[in-house]
């Protein structure tokens, strides 16, 4: 009734696990009635996997939810970070107007609106504002949410990488942009997101949206 796994593809080769991910899911579909409990470190493997994620932290549970809702409402920046490819990009920021759309200012001075409520006592809160990389876009509008220069470019043909210098302290902001991009090293570039691809959290790290 009840099948356990313990990372059983970890110590296989990238074409091999691929392979035989496919075959577990295929397996879990002949067997409807059963249930697997599947414990992995590899994103991937849970998000094309499970029908239901537990998310863990030092024996805590992060965020119980569908690969989808994890990706798409993270309560939390670890659960933001520790879902998708490459993480997350994490921006310090601070509340400028509040409302249905909260408008932040970003620290290093870009500024953006973000499609999650706030009270009138946020205004001024310090908060951090989460976009996926793949959501990033390059722009040549005034209101942008980042810009920097790139540091390198990753160009694999369906996507191109661009990674900017971090702040102190601070992992590397990351765009994924689909397709072949001429940008080259040095480039000073300016990203924006639409309000719905972008994510508030407080400075504790927990999301607006799970208050």
């Amino acid at each position: 009734k009840v099948f356990l796994f313990d990372e059983p593809l970890s110590n296989l080769d990238a074409a091999l696990r691929v392979a035989t991910r496919i075959e577990i899911a295929q397996l879990k579909e002949r067997m409807a009635s059963s249930t697997m409990i599947y414990v992995t470190h590899d994103q991937v493997e849970a998000m094309t996997l499970a029908t239901r994620i537990v998310v863990l932290n030092g024996g805590n549970i992060e965020q119980v939810g569908s690969p989808l809702d994890l990706y798409e409402r993270p309560a939390n920046v670890f659960v933001a970070r520790f879902i998708g490819s490459p993480s997350m990009n994490i921006f310090k920021a601070r509340v400028v107007e509040t409302g249905a759309i909260t408008g932040v200012e970003v620290e290093g001075g870009g500024h953006t609106r973000i499609e999650v409520p706030s009270q009138a006592g946020d205004q001024g809160a310090a908060v951090r504002v989460g976009v996926r990389s793949e959501d990033l876009v390059p722009t040549e509008a005034e209101e942008a949410l980042y810009e920097g220069e790139v540091s390198m470019v990753e160009a694999l043909g369906e996507t191109t990488l661009l990674y900017f210098a971090p702040q102190e302290g601070e992992d590397p902001i990351i765009a994924k942009l689909p397709g072949i991009h001429r940008f080259r090293r040095g480039e000073k570039v300016r990203l924006a997101a639409t309000p719905d691809k972008l994510h508030l959290f407080d400075e504790a790290g927990r999301s607006y949206l799970h208050r």
